[in-house]
């Protein structure tokens, strides 16, 4: 009996372990399967309520419908997050008022802030690409994969970014890589007439 309560105590033990080091907000995947489709107003509504990312992935899907207003109170929300998705809104809000090297700076900010955001990482790419740093946004892009492999559209503006270097191996590293992830993206026609001219 001794040994049965031990053996119970030392699971739950576990389980405590298990539940304090899981992510307090995992990201919903339907939202970045939507995304990736181009089903930009279904992975709105699949992010409502929901986390960060899929926060920050419903102010893009907004943005890809031309609904800057709409993107930019998604972005509000983040701003109650901490404080790498709070810098992570205000990169792309600045993004939208064209400001690109205040955007820059404050995506820079939010990757200083929490290396492991692959978001954070994804934003400086885009607010680089913005600035025609491509170099900087190279890096972004590729800080952001390291951090979350699965991630389409860090390919696919990886590719963009290197295609503007003339790297083209690289660019079509990426794009073979964007249409692998999300075959059903609006972008997926350009990206294969793209690699037919550098292949």
């Amino acid at each position: 009996m001794a040994r049965h309560l031990s053996s119970l105590s030392a699971l739950s033990g576990a389980l405590v372990v298990l539940t304090v080091s899981a992510p307090a907000e995992a990201q919903k995947p339907e939202v970045q399967r939507f995304f990736q489709s181009g089903s930009y107003q279904q992975a709105v509504d699949a992010a409502r309520d929901g986390d960060a990312a899929s926060t920050y992935l419903a102010a893009q899907s907004l943005l890809k419908l031309e609904q800057p207003d709409q993107a930019r109170a998604e972005l509000a929300r983040l701003r109650d997050g901490d404080q790498a998705w709070g810098l992570i809104a205000e990169s792309a809000e600045a993004q939208l008022a064209g400001d690109n090297g205040r955007a820059v700076e404050l995506a820079r900010r939010a990757v200083e802030a929490d290396r492991g955001n692959a978001f954070a990482h994804y934003q400086l790419g885009l607010a680089a690409s913005r600035a025609t740093d491509w170099g900087r946004a190279v890096a972004g892009f590729t800080k952001a994969l390291e951090a979350k492999p699965d991630f389409a559209y860090a390919h696919y503006y990886a590719g963009l970014a290197y295609q503007r270097q003339r790297q083209l191996p690289k660019t079509a590293d990426h794009f073979d890589a964007f249409l692998r992830l999300a075959p059903d993206a609006p972008e997926r026609s350009a990206v294969a007439a793209i690699l037919r001219t550098i292949k």
